[in-house]
């Protein structure tokens, strides 16, 4: 595709799911994601009304950490700035699959407004975004022959930063252009927390389904029907995920005995996969103590590499782990069904993103709709609750 005579083959980014259409409710209230770069920060208010499924698909990146430690790898003056698929050295991060363009939202490309990247056809953006420097007309929608790209969403503070991006010299690397000489960095990419809903004199303000939860499709079987069932599903690689662990364990801790509370790893992609069997490898060496917060905090607050099963072996050796036993325990029958186990899970749960909370094996809490991490809390209370007055205790 061409952009103002520059060839500009954009490649997305990950995809594995959609995010979820948010409510009405939710979408008047533009969710908000702040970029921390290495040249400053800037805020981009989004648009879920006019872009639902993009929204969401770029609110689950986020919320996976994909972007953080990615590079802004294409910069071109007064027209775009792009980013969100590559980290130093070109390397390309894995995404999940595609999403339809939703271009006929009919939202301009004016300046400071945020785009999906794609390849040629309409339907081919995953991870990859950019952020137009002036109003680029040529990238609106047309007609469904001429569909443009998806707009959905504009910084609401520091285009300013924006614009110290544009200005770096750039390059060709790789066979491609418009590289910047030194790397701009996207450090980190988080969502906004919007305040929960506060109490009235009567007491808290029931929630409401639909807006901070869902009820599943299929009611999934649970372990031992006598209890309330909360299942956690999370991963190493979600910054949220560790930020939740110390609240949610401890609110766990609180629970009477009638209430049977278990995590499991997601998988959807191979390195959520790869983060399962070191979770499970780790249970069946009974070293789970030991090895569960500190490999959280290495890949979330160190961001060291571990993306494969020898920097896993690696990391448990560096923890009194013999790297023949974490290799023998993470290639067993046992670690390979229970990861394949997980994934089946999550099929039946279908969640948005991590972490996310499964109540009784129907109803799913997730930080968007329940309005952040603490007040998925609360929303799991509510449940409990419910479900326990439905089985008359």
């Amino acid at each position: 595709m061409k952009f103002k005579q520059v060839s500009f083959s954009i490649f997305t980014l990950v995809t594995l799911f959609t995010y979820g259409v948010l409510s009405s409710a939710h979408a008047q209230e533009k969710p908000e994601v702040v970029f921390e770069t290495s040249k400053g920060s800037f805020k981009v208010e989004l648009y879920p009304d006019k872009a639902p499924d993009t929204v969401a698909n770029f609110l689950k990146y986020v919320d996976e950490g994909f972007y953080d430690g990615t590079i802004f790898h294409r910069v071109i003056k007064d027209f775009v700035v792009q980013g969100g698929g590559f980290e130093s050295g070109l390397k390309p991060r894995e995404t999940r699959a595609a999403i339809k363009s939703e271009s006929s939202n009919r939202l301009k490309n004016l300046r400071g407004t945020i785009a999906m990247a794609r390849r040629n056809h309409p339907d081919t953006a995953t991870s990859q975004f950019y952020i137009n420097l002036s109003h680029n007309s040529d990238l609106d929608y047309k007609n469904k022959y001429m569909p443009g790209y998806t707009v959905f969403g504009k910084i609401s503070k520091g285009m300013d930063v924006v614009d110290k991006i544009s200005a770096v010299e750039t390059t060709t690397a790789d066979k491609r252009g418009d590289v910047p000489v030194e790397d701009v960095k996207l450090i980190s990419a988080k969502s906004v927390e919007k305040k929960g809903k506060k109490k009235t004199e009567s007491g808290p303000v029931a929630f409401v389904e639909g807006e901070d939860y869902v009820v599943l499709d299929r009611p999934v079987p649970t372990r031992d029907s006598s209890k309330v069932e909360v299942v956690e599903m999370f991963s190493y690689g979600c910054p949220h995920c560790y930020e939740f662990e110390t609240s949610v364990k401890g609110w766990a801790r609180q629970q009477s005995g009638d209430v049977d509370f278990w995590v499991f790893p997601a998988v959807w992609n191979q390195s959520m996969a790869l983060y399962a069997g070191a979770f499970y490898a780790a249970r069946e060496l009974n070293v789970e103590q030991k090895i569960h917060l500190p490999l959280f905090t290495a890949i979330v607050v160190e961001q060291k590499s571990i993306r494969n099963e020898a920097d896993l072996a690696e990391f448990f050796a560096q923890h009194g782990v013999d790297k023949k036993a974490f290799t023998d325990a993470f290639n067993s029958d046992e670690v390979k069904t229970r990861v394949k186990y997980a994934e089946e899970r999550v099929r039946l749960y279908k969640p948005v993103g991590v972490p996310e909370i499964i109540v009784n094996g129907k109803y799913r809490i997730d930080r968007m709709r329940a309005g952040g991490l603490t007040e998925m809390l609360a929303v799991a209370d509510y449940l409990v609750k419910k479900e326990r007055a439905s089985q008359g205790k």
